[in-house]
């Protein structure tokens, strides 16, 4: 499966292959910010819709790069996935509660 490089900046993403060897070419093409390796089950936002696009940059910035997210379902041994918040209050509680399967920890 592949990822998709994402600029936070620019907002935009660019589907890529997986391609583990090669970590260069980190940098937009278009405006020379860094940009981020995305799950690629990510599904961005439109350009004009700016609350999203907060909403993913809180997310990426804070270890969640659309990875698959867990929460135990009590009374049984099982682990439910989760999905991303739409809003960024939402994100700000996910972060927290989550916070333990982010990838910066």
């Amino acid at each position: 499966m592949g990822h998709k490089k994402v600029c936070l900046n620019c907002r935009k993403a660019f589907n890529q292959n997986a391609d583990f060897t090669v970590k260069s070419g980190l940098i937009c093409p278009e405006c020379g910010q860094k940009i981020f390796e995305i799950n690629h089950k990510f599904r961005p936002p439109k350009k004009s819709d700016l609350k999203a696009w907060e909403v993913s940059k809180y997310l990426i910035e804070n270890g969640f790069l659309y990875q698959r997210i867990y929460q135990k379902v009590i009374g049984i041994d099982n682990l439910k996935s989760v999905s991303y918040p739409t809003s960024i209050d939402e994100a700000k509680q996910f972060v927290k509660k989550y916070k333990d399967q982010s990838i910066l920890q």
